[in-house]
């Protein structure tokens, strides 16, 4: 990908490992890329793009991919939740649960969740940027530092 293009759209890069993840839960699921793509709504290519890591699901697309796989998401991503959880713990994944059943607060818990991903995955980019921007200060102050010579 362009340095450009990665600039206009940073974040379309999937990731392999989850693709694989959600491929194994759909063949144990006895599932097929065409079946998750109607249930969820979506072309079968996307799907297969998800899985083979070239772009990423939203939190809508992978909630009823795992759904439509008999799953949850913090099953997905946190595995079976444990029987020892405290009563605070259970009431917090209750609520949690319950508004994303929720038919009018789901699609807003999705914007909110899509756009905390992105503004991680911004705050880890951002890591990396002052290097680049440091670096472009410095050409910057020496090509001042040549003029005033």
């Amino acid at each position: 990908m362009s340095d450009e293009k990665s600039r206009i759209m940073p974040f379309e890069q999937g990731d392999p490992e989850m693709g694989r993840q959600l491929s194994a839960a759909r063949l144990h699921a006895g599932l097929t890329q065409a079946d998750i793509a109607e249930e969820v709504r979506v072309s079968r290519q996307h799907i297969s793009n998800i899985e083979t890591g070239i772009t990423s699901p939203t939190v809508r697309v992978l909630r009823d991919y795992l759904h439509a796989c008999g799953t949850e998401l913090p099953e997905f991503f946190y595995g079976p939740l444990p029987t020892d959880q405290t009563p605070r713990q259970r009431e917090y994944h209750r609520k949690l649960q319950a508004l994303l059943d929720n038919s009018t607060m789901s699609p807003v818990i999705t914007k909110v969740l899509d756009s905390f991903m992105t503004s991680m995955q911004s705050a880890l980019t951002a890591q990396v940027q002052p290097i680049r921007v440091q670096a472009r200060w410095t050409r910057t102050q020496n090509m001042r530092d040549g003029e005033r010579k």
